[in-house]
């Protein structure tokens, strides 16, 4: 078995300074097999990367035949034991499965980290987000500009790996080294690409504006319309910018560029109505065109009311409403201009712009509604 080490340049690896305090307690991975299948195939090479007195390295366990695999998975998985968290692309459906199975076979513990990061699963709900055709490990390196020397893929490495167990050719040896360093370090600065579910998915921004603003729509027409900015806590490794499809979201539009993030959103100007729930407790006044509790329409004439249904239990409300995605922050009623109605809205009044937990909560809701909308 051979084990190689090497130092990752700095301006490779300095982004990861924003994600993690402590990086001492991670560890990337890829591993390189001769078959896609663990009961026909075998692993030949794991690399990882982890951080050590102050810089990213890579270490490299080679098996030089077939019959050193054990002891890869062996010297691997002792030096992998003090490590927490594991990163991988595409790990969970391939490199862990795979490291358990060839364990088993050779009798081995069962490599199990404490948690884990799929680069792959985590960002492939953003492919259409991206315009991306796919998600491979390649196409996201395009993605945020890298560019690789090596030409080759796992595939064809096989037959390079088999051809380097008959001649022992030294050439071969560093062709299949540089390939799987360089999924590592490729990996690494991929990670960037983590921001974006960060900010999407798990509300990691700081609402910095809100406010309401007149302007023109393209046929010269007034409306109102929400202006939110917010500051990413990691800064996105390409500018990113979409519009919903459908219904409200049609007219909701994201733009996003390293850690700043705009969003517009359409404002509803006029009367709309709050429905009661409870519509059996309540009455209609017709001459009001309102519902009041029983409670207190029985001292209102009979002749000026009647039990309120679903469409007619409601209050009217007059001022500035912004669209509610569900679901809605507690203490925002919502309001719509009939029952049933598909685009709700929410008051803008100081109940929501004095309270940031409350914002931050429905911007969250938005940038997820956004991504799943996303053409």
């Amino acid at each position: 078995m051979k084990t190689t080490d090497y130092n990752i340049p700095a301006d490779k690896t300095r982004h990861l300074q924003t994600f993690w305090e402590s990086p001492r307690q991670i560890l990337f991975l890829d591993i390189e097999t001769t078959g896609f299948s663990p009961k026909n195939a075998f692993i030949y090479l794991i690399g990882c990367a982890f951080f050590h007195k102050g810089q990213w390295c890579v270490r490299q366990y080679f098996a030089q035949s077939p019959a050193q695999e054990k002891e890869v998975l062996q010297a691997f998985f002792a030096f992998a034991a003090s490590f927490l968290h594991c990163v991988h692309f595409n790990g969970l459906a391939f490199d862990i499965p795979f490291l358990q199975e060839r364990s088993k076979k050779h009798g081995l513990p069962l490599f199990a980290p404490q948690s884990q990061c799929d680069i792959y699963k985590a960002i492939r709900p953003y492919k259409n987000l991206m315009h991306l055709p796919g998600c491979r490990l390649r196409q996201l390196e395009t993605y945020i500009g890298l560019n690789r020397e090596d030409p080759y893929t796992g595939g064809q490495l096989i037959e390079l790996y088999q051809t380097y167990g008959e001649r022992q050719d030294e050439t071969l040896l560093q062709i299949l080294l540089r390939h799987n360093l360089e999924d590592l370090v490729g990996m690494m600065q991929l990670y960037s690409v983590m921001a974006i579910p960060l900010l999407f998915e798990e509300g990691r921004f700081v609402p910095q504006e809100i406010r309401l603003q007149d302007t023109a729509d393209a046929s010269a027409r007034q409306k109102t319309e929400c202006l939110i900015r917010l500051t990413a806590d990691f800064p996105l490794p390409v500018p990113l910018a979409c519009r919903g499809q459908k219904d409200i979201l049609g007219q909701c539009f994201l733009s996003a560029r390293e850690r700043t993030a705009i969003l517009k959103l359409p404002v509803f100007t006029g009367e709309l109505k709050y429905f009661y729930p409870d519509y059996k407790n309540y009455a209609y006044l017709p001459q009001e065109d309102q519902a009041i509790h029983k409670s207190v329409a029985i001292y209102v004439d009979k002749s000026r009311r009647m039990p309120a249904t679903k469409e007619t239990c409601y209050t009217k409300r007059n001022g500035r409403f912004l669209p509610a995605f569900l679901p809605l922050p507690d203490g925002l009623p919502l309001f719509g201009p009939a029952f049933p109605e598909r685009n709700h809205w929410f008051m803008a009044d100081d109940t929501f712009f004095s309270n940031q937990a409350l914002q931050k909560q429905y911007i969250h809701n938005i940038l997820k509604s956004l991504r799943k909308t996303c053409p």
